[in-house]
């Protein structure tokens, strides 16, 4: 048989069952194989394509389908860089499948190019991918596994697999095919399986001690474990903010809810946060998004155990802990449960929920501040109707950047069963409608939403063609503000409105959007206000296949509340603890809603 048919046979057998892909000459045959055997979804460009796979993956937690991408050498790999890096730096499961020139082509480093559209693509991703690896001769089924299991143990991440055209169009014998050693089983770092008995004492006599504890769940902790343990947790009865990539992990009416703290998280998460007195980790980083740039002064007056996966994320002490535990989250928790149910640690916190629900209370997500242009749409305001609108179901896609983004995750109030999901840390314009489209995808049975801003969402529109080709019901909400309204917000507070490059007036072109849709056949309506009573938007947002949403925002509109900062003499800038963002709050509720911090550390 062909090689390329054992190799799409292969990852059909890994569970793979959906490709998402832009052909070309060096993966023609790979192309050619995996057509008939698994569901192959063209896109525009090569970046959508991995971004698509790595979000129909995050999409279908706890279920067996996965998806891959596939590209050409040279411009393929290099126009897929992006989603790799962000997929790296999400630590996030994804499989590439790239092109590479004939064998003999590629024994020439010296040389920059030999064959077509020849490039050395393993030196590119290599720094970002868990592995990259270059195949000359047939790889056999168990080196496949090795290779597609390494993305997903561990602290997740890419995987790039090169093939060379004549392997690819060889003929192998499957049978004869060798089992040769792992290449990837043994390369991950070995962590602790259990807690240390040091870590144990430790560990009862910080919540024995403790009156205001809080969990802070990331991703790091996997969604299916989480949910096996939720009742478990329910029963202890400690508080649990979420990351966000763990965002919809708990249903913001749960008691145990405790917001998500951020440099540009909810105010009230952050201030619930920085008044604990112990503060447990579990698969959370604490980058610098999650602790503000001010990591000095996060959790002021508590500790904080973290259990982390990654040494080196541990070792790089930022912030301060109190115990620092390399294990898997999930085991971890496991653990500390363990303890808990053991020493019988399950103390009264009803009156640090309380306190938590007052402070919710009384800062509001939708803030007074926020109300500026009456004849266009409050962005707070209009995420908060869209949260009521949307249901259980519902598949949610927040944009990586920009206002828009920092809204969803500021307001957006999730529904147990929905799915919302983004991808931070690269924070890359131009990722929302290919992530929408794997989301979507992964099961077309569901509507699946996307919320962009109109900058980043004209960085990847040609992938309009994949929505409208496939119906998928997807409803697009750009936010329409003429421009990268960011970058404007930043040219506007350090250099006096001296503008370049964030709008139609300093450069940056965008379309007319309603023709834009029409031009794909998508519907399309505007709004400048409330949309709860819009019979023309709940009719498209209830409607069948593809809609637009053009939510018609002011380019002055300042998105609040925000940490602020200010360049020193150095050049380097200083910021506020994430507890003391703008607007700031008047003597008398900062008393109230930070009365677990001394006066010091109140404004």
């Amino acid at each position: 048989m062909k090689y390329s048919d054992y190799f799409i046979e292969s990852l059909v057998k890994l569970g793979y069952t959906h490709c998402f892909f832009v052909g070309g000459g060096n993966v023609m045959h790979l192309l050619e194989s995996a057509r008939t055997r698994m569901e192959c979804i063209a896109v525009v460009h090569e970046v959508s394509a991995g971004i698509a796979a790595e979000y129909f993956n995050v999409a279908n937690r706890g279920s067996d389908k996965r998806a891959f991408a596939m590209v050409t050498a040279g411009p393929g790999i290099t126009n897929l860089a992006t989603a790799i890096g962000g997929a790296w730096l999400e630590s996030r499961e994804l499989l590439i499948v790239g092109g590479q020139a004939r064998t003999d082509f590629i024994t020439h480093p010296e040389v920059r190019q030999i064959g077509h559209q020849q490039i050395d693509g393993r030196s590119i991703v290599e720094p970002m991918s868990k592995l990259a690896v270059t195949v000359t001769k047939p790889l056999g089924l168990d080196e496949l596994r090795d290779i597609t299991e390494y993305s997903r143990s561990g602290r997740k991440g890419p995987v790039f697999v090169e093939i060379c055209l004549d392997v690819t169009a060889m003929g192998v014998d499957q049978n004869s095919l060798e089992v040769a050693p792992a290449i990837a089983k043994n390369n991950e770092p070995k962590v602790a399986e259990t807690l240390s008995l040091n870590e144990k004492e430790k560990f009862i006599e910080l919540l024995k001690n403790s009156s205001r504890p809080l969990f802070l769940v990331g991703g790091g902790l996997d969604f299916q474990n989480f949910s096996e343990l939720l009742p478990r947790l329910q029963e202890l009865g400690i508080p649990i903010a979420t990351t966000w990539n763990a965002v919809d992990y708990l249903d913001s009416d749960h008691p145990l809810y405790a917001g998500r703290p951020n440099t540009y998280g909810m105010r009230w998460a952050n201030g619930v946060v920085q008044q604990a007195d112990l503060v447990i980790t579990l698969g959370a980083r604490l980058g610098l998004q999650q602790t503000g740039f001010a990591w000095q002064e996060f959790v002021p007056v508590g500790k904080i155990v973290r259990i982390e996966i990654d040494l080196n994320e541990i070792n790089l002490e930022q912030p301060k802990t109190y115990m620092d535990i390399n294990m898997d989250a999930a085991k971890g928790l496991t653990q500390i449960l363990e303890i808990t149910d053991k020493e019988n640690l399950a103390n009264d916190y009803s009156e640090w929920r309380g306190y938590i629900k007052d402070v919710r209370v009384q800062l509001p997500v939708v803030e007074s501040a926020t109300f500026q242009y009456p004849e266009f749409a409050n962005p707070f305001e209009f995420v908060s109707e869209l949260s009521e609108l949307l249901n259980e179901n519902d598949r949610i896609v927040a944009c990586s950047s920009g206002g828009s983004y920092t809204t969803m995750m500021q307001v957006f109030a999730q529904k147990q069963g929905q799915l919302l999901t983004n991808n931070k840390g690269l924070a890359s314009m131009g990722y929302g409608l290919a992530g929408a489209i794997g989301t979507a995808l992964a099961d077309p049975t569901k509507r699946t939403v996307l919320v962009e801003g109109d900058g980043g969402f004209a960085q990847n529109l040609s992938e309009l063609g994949t929505v409208q080709n496939r119906q998928l019901n997807l409803k697009l909400f750009i936010f329409s503000n003429k421009g990268y309204a960011s970058i404007r917000v930043s040219q506007k507070a350090y250099f006096a409105g001296a503008y370049i490059g964030c709008d139609g007036e300093t450069g940056v072109g965008l379309p007319n959007w309603s023709k834009a849709f029409e031009a794909y056949d998508i519907p399309s309506v505007e709004i400048s206000g409330s949309i709860s009573g819009d019979e023309e938007v709940l009719r498209l947002l209830n409607s069948d296949g593809p809609a637009a949403f053009i939510v018609n925002i002011h380019p002055d509109q300042s998105f609040l509340p925000k940490i602020t900062s200010k360049i020193s003499g150095d050049g380097k800038m200083k910021s506020n603890p994430i507890h003391l963002m703008d607007p700031q709050l008047d003597a008398e509720l900062s008393s109230k809603v930070f009365k677990y911090l001394p006066e010091s550390l109140q404004a």
